[in-house]
């Protein structure tokens, strides 16, 4: 009797595709661009078209809602029409004009914001194609390498990130090159990341367009099931956005712009406001080697290290982060000198955070997606950092407060008298905007301009007026000219001083236990591309 031989398993490839090296190099320029624009916007938005500092916060929210709105267009034009890498090279396009336009006209709030909307239009557009295009390189034969390339890729994000969080601010703060020359090199990168991209498409694996068969298996009674598990995860991580996106250039930036945050790190150098955000990328290329290497396997040593558990212990962490943060503004609120060591304090556990929950995310998106809706699951995910900014800026729409303005005076010192000025402590701040008829001798930028933006309260005298402080010295506003009331607009804010920071913490601890119940009741699924490739790469010459 004979008896059949039992199948050999096809060995394992360790060879990572060379398709990588092209995306992950045309990511860390992009990204580049990205950061580059959004490290200095909400500093742009202070300091030269003197916004308040709310709604240069709520305006950047804005921006980051579009940019993360757009993937889901990128990714179903992707995954049913065009395929990854026309949609990539399309909207690349896009996005060039807009790095463009930014740098020459977006000198007004009408011409920014049509500027940033086509670079919302084309980052967005790119982004749920170029990070699962790293994962359909791979078959059932490497797949062991996904995470390692992943990896790869997300340290790339970061090395483009970090290295444009130096430079941008430091040509925005420079008088010789200022706001046109510091949105200008992202625009310079952006074409580089396109042409790099570009050179890269004989090598890559690409899997065709689904056309009608993406709609049927999308709207699937089995695709429709796992995109509402999968929005069901997504509302938990737009929460942790909604906390970590204030680290990137936004309301931890305006924090670092005070006085008196000491930003001398010894070894003779002092950092930008903007450049303390900086640490989040040098964190990450510290940390993310040790937690796979490390603590992810010391961690297996007394329970099984999931996906949905990273995510749960991520949520505590970020919310963690903002205790410091809240701890830092009550200090500079009452007129404590801070050390920055403490704000970067807080990046690291931030950092940690974003470990546990954005690399995890990434990956569990693309192992949960059957392989014709990768892109429509990475759009969907993406969605989740959209929702979290959504937050941000309706909670800083909502929580500005209007004052009742009696009277402005100018001077060598400016004082403003509101009806509700018994409810201010030294510190607080306040929002001037509207044609007051007054002009600052020194604005946030240095130059002469009209008295707009975001000021502090300073001592209040027995005549219930309130003097007002600049932001980052708390020195006396100087202003000239002859007031007006008639279109003044004079506002504080609900959530006052560290109580903003500890509002987002205590948000984001009620949902972290609400995810415990969530995560237990989710079941986990892995797809990748079996071994015979959806479409082998186009031969030399195609």
């Amino acid at each position: 009797m004979t008896t059949a031989a039992a199948a050999t398993p096809e060995p394992k490839e360790n060879k990572m595709p060379s398709a990588i090296w092209f995306i992950v190099s045309n990511e860390l320029a992009e990204r580049f661009c990205f950061y580059g624009i959004n490290s200095i916007l909400t500093l742009y938005m202070v300091q030269y078209l003197h916004f308040g500092d709310a709604d240069a916060t709520s305006s950047q929210a804005l921006f980051k809602v579009g940019a993360y709105f757009f993937p889901m267009m990128g990714a179903i034009i992707s995954d049913a029409l065009w395929g990854k890498y026309r949609t990539i090279m399309v909207f690349s396009t896009v996005y060039m004009v807009g790095c463009i336009l930014l740098a020459f006209i977006g000198t007004t709030p009408w011409t920014m914001g049509l500027s940033l909307g086509l670079v919302a239009v084309g980052t967005g557009g790119i982004k749920p194609c170029v990070s699962t295009n790293v994962g359909d390189q791979f078959s059932a034969k490497n797949q062991h390498l996904i995470e390692r390339a992943f990896s790869w890729f997300y340290m790339a994000i970061n090395l483009g990130s970090s290295f444009s969080i130096f430079l941008c601010p430091v040509l925005l703060d420079n008088p010789n090159w200022g706001p046109k020359w510091a949105f200008g090199l992202p625009a310079v990168m952006m074409a580089a990341a396109t042409l790099t991209f570009w050179s890269g498409r004989r090598r890559y694996v690409k899997v065709p367009p689904a056309g009608k068969a993406w709609l049927k298996e999308v709207f699937s009674t089995e695709g429709l099931k796992l995109a509402a598990n999968l929005v069901v995860i997504y509302f938990f991580v737009a929460c942790f956005w909604m906390l970590w996106d204030q680290s990137n250039g936004s309301t931890w930036t305006l924090q670092a712009t005070s006085g008196l945050m000491n930003k001398n790190i010894g070894f003779g150098l002092t950092l930008l406001p903007a450049h303390v955000q900086l640490v989040n990328g040098i964190f990450i290329l510290m940390l993310a080697p040790l937690f796979s290497y490390a603590v992810y396997p010391f961690l297996g040593r007394f329970f099984k290290v999931t996906p949905l558990r990273k995510i749960g212990l991520g949520l505590w962490v970020v919310a963690s982060s903002f205790l410091i943060i809240a701890w830092i503004e009550d200090r500079i609120q009452a007129g404590h000198e801070v050390s920055v060591y403490w704000q970067i304090a807080a990046y690291l556990v931030l950092t940690a955070a974003e470990i546990l929950v954005s690399i995890t995310a990434l990956e569990f998106s693309y192992k949960q997606a059957p392989l014709r809706m990768k892109s429509f699951i990475m759009g969907l995910f993406l969605l989740s950092t959209a929702a979290g900014n959504v937050a941000i800026s309706a909670v800083n729409k909502a929580m500005q407060k209007p004052l009742h303005v009696r009277a402005i005076e100018g001077g060598a010192e400016t004082w403003v008298t509101v009806d509700e000025v018994k409810d201010f402590v030294t510190g607080q701040k306040i929002d001037l905007a509207g044609d007051i008829g007054l002009t600052v001798a020194q604005g946030a930028d240095g130059k002469p301009g009209p008295l707009e933006g975001t000021f502090l309260a300073g001592e209040i005298d027995a005549n219930g007026r309130m003097r007002l402080m600049d932001v980052k010295n708390r020195a006396p506003v100087v202003t000239s000219g002859t007031p007006s009331l008639e279109k003044a607009k004079v506002s504080t804010y609900y959530l006052v001083g560290p109580i903003y920071f500890l509002f987002f913490a205590g948000v984001m601890a009620a949902m972290a236990i609400v995810y415990i119940f969530v995560a237990l009741a989710y079941k986990e699924r892995t797809h990748v591309r079996e071994d015979a490739p959806a479409a082998a790469p186009e031969p030399a010459g195609a």
